[in-house]
């Protein structure tokens, strides 16, 4: 089987999947993180980052849906963008945990 870590292209995962049916395409956690910040106030960056961090350090599909719950009533209202992105992405999100806590992913509000 092969991963293939995607930046957000709308098309691509589709088209990896129709070339190499059996690949797992994964939405690049950094790109997703970045692209959350882009409809944030500048002055909400880190707590976003904070509040952001149990959804993709989570060890299950299940939790970080929990953590993204919390975070969906936090921040919804103020940025409902940020929420649509979030979820239109969510099944090439969740797809590296099924592979348990394989890796680590560290971003801070200041490297967005």
């Amino acid at each position: 089987m092969c991963i293939v870590v995607c930046d957000g292209l709308a098309g691509l995962p589709a088209a990896i999947t129709t070339v190499w049916p059996p690949t797992l395409v994964q939405a690049c956690v950094l790109h997703l993180i970045r692209n959350t910040f882009r409809y944030a106030g500048r002055k909400y960056w880190e707590q976003m980052a904070k509040d952001l961090r149990p959804v993709y350090t989570a060890p299950t599909e299940a939790a970080p849906a929990e953590r993204f719950a919390e975070f969906t009533e936090r921040w919804g209202a103020l940025y409902p963008a940020i929420i649509t992105l979030r979820r239109s992405a969510w099944s090439e999100f969740v797809s590296f945990l099924d592979y348990g806590a394989c890796c680590e992913i560290t971003v801070t509000a200041a490297a967005a």
